[in-house]
């Protein structure tokens, strides 16, 4: 119910301005409520601040974090119209000399031509092979030119014949039939078959997990295969069989456990002398006749065991199922004598620093390639081809390739970092800094967590970074420009870096971003791997080994006691640290996970010193995504704290504006009454004069 406000009618006193001063008094509290809150959102905005900046600092400690991305090379040609080069991180610094004998191109095949594109050719099969991959396009009395280029693409069964039509007068007619490969290189031939080519085709084989077999599956792998190398004298599988004009084969070749089905496709494909094609089809081994038509085609392979072998594979090798060598194609105006090659199916072929070796004239002394884009010649570089480098002796000039290395990537990098640590110091200064003018301290001054974090983040540039020791050019990162000034912000000396480039290309990539990488000084225990749950630094390890067995290892951190060292897993010559994990999940160990060989055909103690190294970029990143982290970070709970606080104040807020308007209804009750009261009386007083 509202109050009743009379507001000074009878007493002719202000009550509404006595009341809302005496409000203005009960509000203060209510006012420093407030101030709070508002204190609590500026302070806030400034982790929100903070937040953004660190991400920053973490993206751009990330591009440095891993040295293996961190390699850059910059390529130049000295004919780039013949040969242009790109390198990638994997490639290393050097000059190559280039031959090109040929490019790789596509076959191409035009027919003679027809009048009209609406003319009919014919019904019939137009049998076209790809790649040694066969389909049958069948025409009937209504299918036009036209019709034909579409049944050609539109087959579902096409394995890369590109079909279309050139308008050109000749003798033959006006409108030709073209049929393109759509790949290129020698493998990817087109031929036009009077019939449909004979193929002969295995059962699926299938390795031990059920799965279709690869080129790469080892025969030993298969369903039905074992005991493969198991005798005194090697085992054998026998290749035997009838080429297509009835001509017999039959050969044998050894295998072991580790010979693959690539190289039994390889042996039957040279045992038929190559007058057959070995491929695979989801798993099913097939063999294709190379000459079309009815074919006296026929393989079988069989194992034969060595003596004293248990090898056996079970079923037989190689079911055959037969098919094509059947049909004909009965299109005269489509028969191959009315095509002309126009461009071959070819490989590209060049040399690399002379290599091969041999006469330039001779093709079996060249590398060839399906196509004009190589890149598994020379590491970490893909050659684009554009041209041959014939020259007017009938010999071959050498394109230059010079690979050096790109640092500017590498130095935009590292400012980029610099920048933005710079970004979060000064944004930490700003917001925790005593201003003498205003007399206050900045918001986040009283948040030690972050303000902390200055200090966290600085560490890892002044002292050594893990892993590092004299035995590298570089143990920190002042040695390669990275300087603290006295403001406490981070500068980078380009001079020094680029010293440092100069000096240990690698010793300064690995400075900056190696990932748990490592070695040891011992030639008897050798580093294997670690993984990211290995803490880097320096260890000591100790292990013994009597005739040929690991009897004992122990491993430790350098500045640890022995007595504190670690007993390490052991199995034969390999050694495992420790896999116990702690509280919520973390290693409890520092040598977590790491993984060490041993030479075990010594026999005694041996000691040896390991180093793991994490590069300071890799370092700070893990600090940064700690500081990050969701829920358990210092901004996160920084965040959730002052979140809480103003939560917690805003209930304060809405608990005193509802005992204000209690007040205030109070207060204006207790007027109203003494309006009441006093014109009562004044009514009374009023009368009383009347008698």
């Amino acid at each position: 119910m509202a109050s009743i406000q009379l507001s000074g009618l009878s007493t002719g006193i202000d009550t509404a301005a006595i009341i809302e001063r005496l409000m203005a008094v009960e509000r203060r509290r209510l006012t420093i409520l407030q101030s709070n809150i508002s204190s609590y959102k500026t302070k806030q905005d400034a982790v929100s601040k903070l937040d953004a900046k660190l991400s920053a600092f973490r993206s751009a400690l990330n591009a440095l974090s891993d040295s293996s991305q961190l390699r850059s090379y910059e390529s130049k040609t000295s004919n780039s119209d013949l040969l242009t080069a790109t390198a990638n991180n994997n490639a290393y610094e050097g000059t190559h000399n280039i031959k090109i004998k040929q490019m790789a191109t596509a076959n191409r095949w035009v027919h003679n031509g027809f009048d009209y594109m609406s003319q009919f050719v014919g019904a019939g099969n137009l049998i076209l092979s790809y790649q040694n991959r066969e389909f049958i396009v069948q025409t009937t009395d209504d299918t036009t030119l036209q019709d034909l280029v579409e049944l050609i693409n539109n087959d579902p069964d096409n394995p890369g014949i590109t079909a279309s039509i050139l308008e050109y007068n000749s003798p033959g007619g006006r409108f030709h039939l073209v049929l393109s490969g759509r790949e290129s290189g020698s493998d990817f031939q087109i031929s036009i078959n009077a019939s449909n080519t004979e193929v002969h085709t295995s059962s699926v084989m299938q390795n031990a997990d059920g799965q279709n077999a690869a080129l790469t599956t080892r025969l030993s792998n298969l369903q039905g295969a074992s005991g493969f190398g198991t005798g005194a004298t090697p085992d054998r599988i026998r290749i035997q069989g009838t080429l297509h004009d009835s001509t017999p084969v039959d050969q044998s070749f050894q295998i072991n456990p580790y010979t693959t089905v690539e190289e039994l496709m390889n042996q039957i494909e040279s045992a038929f002398g190559g007058t057959v094609k070995a491929t695979l089809d989801e798993g099913a081994l097939v063999v294709t006749d190379r000459t079309s038509g009815s074919s006296a085609l026929t393989i079988s392979l069989s194992l034969e065991a060595g003596d004293e072998s248990s090898a056996v594979w079970t079923p037989p090798i190689f079911t055959e199922t037969t098919a094509g060598g059947s049909i004909s194609s009965g299109l005269a105006l489509l028969d191959s004598s009315t095509f002309m090659e126009t461009q071959a199916a070819q490989d590209s072929m060049i040399k690399i620093d002379g290599y091969p070796p041999g006469d330039d004239t001779d093709p079996n002394t060249w590398i060839r390639r399906s196509s004009n884009s190589i890149s598994d010649v020379i590491a970490g570089v893909t050659l684009n081809l554009h041209g041959a480098t014939g020259n007017d002796a009938d010999g071959y000039n050498s394109v230059e390739v010079t690979l050096n290395r790109n640092t500017v990537n590498l130095k935009d990098k590292m400012q980029a970092m610099v920048d933005a640590y710079n970004a979060v110091i000064k944004l930490i200064d700003e917001k925790t800094a005593y201003n003498k003018e205003e007399k206050k301290s900045g918001v986040l001054s009283s948040e030690y967590s972050l303000s902390s974090i200055k200090s966290l983040i600085r560490t890892p540039l002044l002292f050594n970074t893990a892993g590092f020791s004299s035995r590298d050019s570089f143990v920190k990162p002042e040695d390669i420009g990275l300087k603290i000034k006295a403001d406490g912000t981070l500068t980078l000396d380009a001079n020094a870096f680029d010293e440092a480039v100069s000096e240990d290309y690698m010793g300064l990539l690995s400075l900056i971003g190696a990932k748990k990488t490592g070695g040891t000084n011992s030639s008897i225990i050798k580093f294997y791997q670690a993984s990211s749950y290995t803490e880097a630094g320096q260890y000591e390890v100790r292990v013994s080994i009597e005739e040929g067995v690991v009897t004992a290892a122990q491993i430790k951190l350098k500045d640890e006691d022995w007595s504190a060292a670690r007993d390490m897993t052991i199995s034969g010559g390999t050694l495992y640290g420790s896999s116990e994990t702690g509280a919520k999940g973390y290693p409890a160990h520092p040598e977590y996970s790491m993984v060490l060989s041993v030479d075990t055909t010594q026999n005694g103690a041996f000691e040896a010193a390991v180093h793991v190294k994490q590069g300071f970029a890799g370092n700070l990143q893990k600090i940064v995504d700690d500081m990050l982290k969701p829920g358990t970070g210092r901004v996160s709970l920084a965040a959730t704290a002052i979140q809480g606080r103003i939560d917690n104040v805003n209930k304060r807020v809405s608990d005193e504006e509802d005992r204000l308007k209690r007040v205030e209804e109070r207060l204006h009750a207790q007027y109203a009454r003494l309006e009441s009261l006093i014109q009562s009386i004044q009514q009374q007083m009023s009368g009383l004069s009347m008698l």
